[in-house]
């Protein structure tokens, strides 16, 4: 294992031959990992949407998480979210409508 400093050095290294959105993403996962370690879990309540705005996005994503599946699914069947989608295809113009 390399010394903290040499590891520090290699990591600064790699990251400036990257083009500046590749920064980025390793900026978000560090910190993704620097709020994995210092944060507690995910409280089993869902925060409310004022809540999920103020989180740092990594952080928001991570609470999120579970949440991805169950929703798409519920799109997928419950006609209540998805009947709009048949207007999807639909042409707004009426007949009477001049050009």
């Amino acid at each position: 294992m390399q010394s903290i400093d040499s590891l520090e050095q290699t990591l600064l290294g790699h990251l400036r031959q990257l083009p500046p959105e590749k920064q980025q993403e390793v900026l978000d996962f560090a910190e993704f990992l620097r709020q994995k370690i210092l944060l507690p879990p995910t409280p089993a309540t869902k925060p409310s949407l004022q809540e999920l705005a103020s989180l740092p996005l990594s952080q928001r994503h991570r609470v999120l998480a579970p949440f991805i599946a169950d929703t798409a699914e519920d799109f997928k069947t419950d006609s209540a979210l998805s009947e709009f989608s048949a207007l999807d295809s639909e042409d707004w113009e009426f007949p009477d409508d001049e050009p």
